[in-house]
């Protein structure tokens, strides 16, 4: 029973670790403001996202590799006090150029949820895979609720720096509950690794790769939409304005925190047909986002995207999963955290660029296209039925 012990402890960590993530974020176009910057604003926001990613991307796979040689709980000590360190400089930070070159710290240190998910992902039960995900992404999904909410709240009273303070400091709790909370069973690999050769490998088996890139795409959508979304809020309310900013930042995570559990308990499972129509869901709400001018409305729609999203992250992390060979999957989920950190470069940055030129509506827009794209994907492999045992006979053969 020790994968249920560490299932909790590693739920209860990363709902710490997303709330102080979550904290933050939806308020750094603010604070951008608040350090002197007046131009540009929404590209810089997209800028200031996109870094934390582009640093993550060059590490995310060595980082994977490390994980499988010496396991994943070494990587929550690297990563979370790591990561409050640089919360801390955040907080600290007089310009935006400075807060550029902490953003960028702070994603080479990144990982503490994906390795979260490739601890879980070694060391459940193959039968018990889904519910144990479908766990751990509700209470990723329960700190982003909270995160955004109280973040809200706080910036009124307390100011933006505190906020940064604030986040490191439970960083440290989440951290000190994965490390000395959790047991790891460590599988010793059978082959000297090789990341370029990882990554060709893993390309060669075609669910895989499209699932990969269903994530990719799934992430460049959600993140396009991070930098505008609280000036899209500014624009359509003039009161209260961080306040509603962190809620409507939070009802998605209610809607991921009910949908997640939800899929996971759907009998006989289709993952792919439930990745599919998630992805359709995903393309369609954000259009009708990117066409509403009411912030209530647009909470309303923001809600109902939760469910949509959560359908693709438990469906898409499963599916990897069964793609990849218990040995191998540290090393899988490594290159795709890798792989999945270009879309949240992407992905801000073309959000920024159409928010500057061509209003904040347009970004909610260039999201749907990624999700069409993604669903367009999934539907070209729709006939190829998903058989666990032969994708992991594949894999493993392809990748040995």
């Amino acid at each position: 029973m020790q994968w249920r012990r560490n299932l909790w402890f590693l739920s209860i960590a990363v709902f710490i670790a997303n709330l102080s993530f979550t904290l933050n974020m939806p308020f750094l176009p603010r604070f951008l403001e608040e350090l002197g910057l007046e131009k540009n604003l929404s590209l810089w926001s997209g800028i200031m996202i996109s870094v934390n990613f582009v640093t993550y991307a060059i590490m995310a796979p060595i980082w994977g590799s490390l994980a499988d040689l010496h396991g994943k709980r070494v990587m929550f000590m690297r990563s979370g006090f790591g990561i409050a360190v640089t919360y801390v400089f955040m907080g600290l930070a007089a310009n935006h150029w400075q807060l550029f070159i902490f953003r960028a710290m702070n994603g080479l240190l990144s990982g503490f949820i994906p390795s979260a998910i490739m601890f879980v992902a070694t060391n459940t039960p193959e039968e018990d895979m889904g519910y144990a995900l479908g766990i751990l992404n509700t209470f990723i999904a329960l700190g982003g609720i909270m995160g955004p909410f109280m973040g809200g709240a706080m910036v009124q009273y307390l100011g933006l720096r505190m906020i940064f303070y604030i986040s490191a400091g439970l960083l440290f709790i989440a951290s000190a509950l994965a490390v000395f909370g959790t047991k790891e069973r460590i599988i010793k690999q059978a082959v000297k690794v090789n990341l370029w050769q990882d990554l060709k490998s893993i390309m060669a088996n075609r669910s895989l790769k499209v699932y990969f890139f269903c994530m990719v795409m799934l992430q460049g959508a959600t993140y396009m939409i991070q930098p505008i979304l609280p000036i899209r809020i500014a624009e359509l309310t003039r009161g209260n304005v961080e306040l509603i900013t962190g809620i409507i930042f939070s009802v998605i995570g209610i809607s991921l925190a009910i949908g997640s559990p939800l899929v996971c308990k759907i009998k006989k499972a289709n993952y792919v047909t439930i990745l599919l129509g998630g992805l359709l869901l995903c393309a369609l709400l954000s259009v009708v986002q990117g066409l509403t001018y009411s912030v209530l409305l647009l909470g309303v729609q923001r809600f109902l995207f939760g469910f949509a999203n959560a359908a693709v992250n438990v469906s898409g992390n499963v599916l990897i999963t069964q793609c990849a060979g218990e040995e191998m999957r540290g090393r899988v989920f490594g290159t795709l955290n890798g792989l999945t950190a270009f879309g949240a470069v992407f992905g801000p940055l073309m959000g920024g660029f159409l928010g500057e030129h061509l209003g904040t509506p347009s970004a909610f827009h260039g999201s749907a296209v990624l999700f069409v794209l993604a669903g367009y994907a999934v539907w070209k492999i729709r006939h190829k039925a998903v058989d666990v045992l032969k994708s992991r006979v594949e894999t493993c053969s392809c990748l040995e």
